[in-house]
């Protein structure tokens, strides 16, 4: 049955291309030169194939974000360091009540993510001139107790725990945050509005 279909399939082609007699245009196939598959080189193995290359994409166009203004970065700045200031404030209140070890390194792992994410933060806005070096102090001080953090939440004894939050506290103790808040017109700092 298949032999049949072929016979017949070249026949039909055959008849096509004899069709053309007529003073018509003749029915060609098409040249190899002229198939869309790359030519094989030499070089190549028969039957090799080479993918096309691809199209060039559209350029991105990347834009500088624009500096933020006193009264904006005020503003950015009480939102970023909102979340530190909340687990921080989330340990202590744990660490006066007592909570259990389990608790504590949990909310040390909380201080610490808060940590690494404000210093993100902190370092990808484009600050005002007028706290740029104080704002990138912040993220140094930041960056210098986080490890302090870490290793708080993995302690295994309170005692052990204490020692590493007093560490943390002493690399990110001198930090500039109330210089920032002075410069940016903030209020002082109230742990109260974190608690």
């Amino acid at each position: 049955m298949r032999q049949m279909l072929a016979v017949v399939g070249v026949l039909g082609l055959a008849c096509v291309a004899g069709c053309g007699a007529d003073g018509g245009p003749v029915a060609t196939a098409p040249s190899p030169a002229s198939s869309s598959a790359p030519p094989v080189t030499p070089s190549e193995p028969a039957g090799a194939y080479t993918p096309p290359t691809p199209a060039r994409s559209v350029p991105v166009v990347r834009t500088t974000p624009t500096m933020l203004s006193l009264s904006a970065a005020g503003t950015k700045y009480l939102q970023i360091t909102r979340p530190y200031n909340v687990a921080l404030e989330r340990f202590e209140k744990a660490a006066n009540e007592n909570m259990s070890l389990t608790t504590l390194q949990a909310r040390a792992k909380a201080v610490a993510a808060a940590n690494l994410a404000e210093y993100g933060a902190l370092r990808s806005t484009v600050w005002p001139a007028k706290v740029s070096t104080q704002i990138r102090a912040l993220a140094k001080a930041d960056a210098a107790a986080r490890p302090h953090w870490l290793l708080a939440a993995a302690a295994d004894s309170k005692s052990e725990m204490a020692d590493h939050v007093q560490r943390a506290s002493a690399a990110g103790g001198k930090s500039p945050s109330t210089q920032i808040r002075q410069l940016l017109g903030l209020p002082k700092y109230n742990e109260k509005d974190y608690s």
